[in-house]
């Protein structure tokens, strides 16, 4: 599928009820609300899939570097046709290049799209996905102060569990992986992992929808909020 720029609305918003903020990406640009306000904050015409951090005071997007490239490992670029991963204030300001993506040697050090973007409940690092094989994308994560990516594990989905009220499952990682039974076949899983990504804690099963997911996590009472 073609990797074109948002022309609806994409919304993303922060779950609070009251003084709902939420960020989305329309006609290729960045848009912030807050009750009942609505703000631009970037026009460009090449931005989209936007995060807002978790103290809402900024703005993570993607600026695609070629709208034409169909998002797949191979078609990541360099130079001035890469992606980038910025950062924008809420009120318009202070727009900072993150990170360049850009070609690699493996799937593993290939990183583009930017896709899935996710804080941290500190707002330090950024969880995303970048195409990588066939059957999975590569999970990265960046480290905001250093302005480095690290490969965490193949996965084709990602939750950052920053709103945990449970400390030992804040920030935990819920990841969708493509996996193969000893005999024959395939089954695209959730688990739970760390913060770090490092240590499995289980499985959480197969899910179609991001909503389904959560309600499994709010189910088994990962989070208990």
């Amino acid at each position: 599928m073609l990797r074109l720029l948002v022309t609806s609305a994409v919304l993303l918003s922060t779950l609070l009820p009251a003084n709902a903020a939420s960020v989305e990406a329309k006609d290729g640009n960045i848009f912030f609300e807050h009750d009942g306000q609505r703000r631009q904050l970037t026009m460009s015409g090449r931005d989209a899939d936007p995060a807002l951090s978790p103290d809402r005071k900024w703005v993570a997007f993607t600026r695609v570097g070629n709208p034409q490239s169909t998002g797949s490992q191979g078609d990541c670029k360099s130079g001035e046709k890469a992606d980038e991963l910025r950062r924008i204030g809420i009120d318009g300001s202070g727009e900072a290049l993150l990170y360049r993506g850009h070609d690699g040697k493996d799937p593993k050090s290939t990183i583009c799209d930017f896709s899935r973007k996710q804080f941290t409940s500190d707002g330090r690092y950024i969880f995303f996905l970048s195409p990588a094989w066939a059957v999975s994308l590569a999970l990265h994560r960046l480290d905001i102060r250093t302005r480095t990516v690290s490969f965490v594990m193949d996965a084709n989905d990602v939750i950052v569990l920053s709103n945990c009220r449970k400390a030992e499952n804040r920030d935990g990682l819920v990841v969708q992986r493509h996996r193969y039974f000893v005999v024959a076949g395939s089954y695209d899983w959730y688990w739970l992992f760390d913060r770090t990504g490092k240590r499995e804690k289980g499985p959480l099963g197969e899910y179609e929808t991001e909503p389904a997911v959560r309600d499994a996590i709010d189910g088994v009472g990962l989070c208990d909020r």
